[in-house]
């Protein structure tokens, strides 16, 4: 059987954007030159590589590639929710080759990730600067609440593993470690036959940010998903 391994490192309960970085020497040049390159080396398909080629992604473009990709699942019966980010997620076994075939084929790996980066950070500030102001104007936080304070209590709700997955030709996971805090665990299979990290591996447990909001609170996942000031009064109100 052929077995294809795969490294994943830095394994987050709450997955974020990465936090980044400097503004470029050259102001006329785009603040994610670098990241359009990286996305254009790494496209799967045309569609990819001609939206990347003016290192620009309109609204148009991304919302055209992700119906394609849509459509793509639907057409092979794959069940799927997709979060405001366009990630997918999916409820039961599916066909992980098609899955592949049809993420390579529209909206590939980087191209999303990438659209919302620009979105929501146009000039690339560090993104823990964008989610403390958002905390506080929002009245969530005290009002001297800064980028620092807020890493400090991010780092807190995250589980730092490194992972070796290992999948058969057919895309299917078949076995895999886990490796945290210097010990290493070996996967196992859950009730569906489906491998996951150990449940030695301990949970975090919740944080409490300045004021007693948890940082798992909803209010706080509004500000990860769109933290600019523009998108305060369209939040949900709870």
């Amino acid at each position: 059987m052929k077995r294809i391994i795969c490294m994943f490192a830095l394994v987050s309960v709450l997955i974020l954007p990465g936090c980044s970085a400097n503004e470029p020497a050259d102001a006329s040049a785009s603040p994610y030159e670098a990241e359009f390159a990286e996305a254009r080396e790494n496209a799967t398909s045309d569609i990819q590589r001609e939206i990347l080629a003016d290192d620009k992604i309109t609204d148009a473009e991304i919302e055209e590639v992700v119906a394609s990709y849509k459509a793509c699942l639907n057409k092979h019966d794959i069940s799927f929710r997709m979060d405001s980010r366009y990630n997918p997620s999916f409820d039961d076994e599916h066909d992980t080759t098609a899955e592949v075939e049809c993420t390579e084929s529209t909206v590939g790996y980087l191209l999303t990730e990438l659209y919302f980066k620009i979105k929501y950070n146009p000039t690339k500030v560090v993104e823990n600067e964008l989610y403390a102001s958002c905390l506080v104007r929002r009245g969530l936080v005290p009002d001297d609440f800064t980028a620092d304070d807020f890493k400090y209590y991010d780092d807190k709700t995250r589980i730092k593993t490194e992972s070796s997955i290992e999948f058969d030709e057919n895309g299917n996971t078949i076995g895999g470690t886990v490796t945290h805090d210097g010990k290493t665990y070996d996967m196992v299979q859950d009730e569906n036959g489906d491998f996951v990290n150990p449940s030695e591996i301990p949970m975090p447990t919740e944080t409490f940010l300045p004021g007693g909001i948890s940082m798992w609170d909803d209010r706080v996942s509004d500000c990860y998903t769109d933290p600019r000031p523009e998108s305060d009064n369209t939040v949900i109100q709870r």
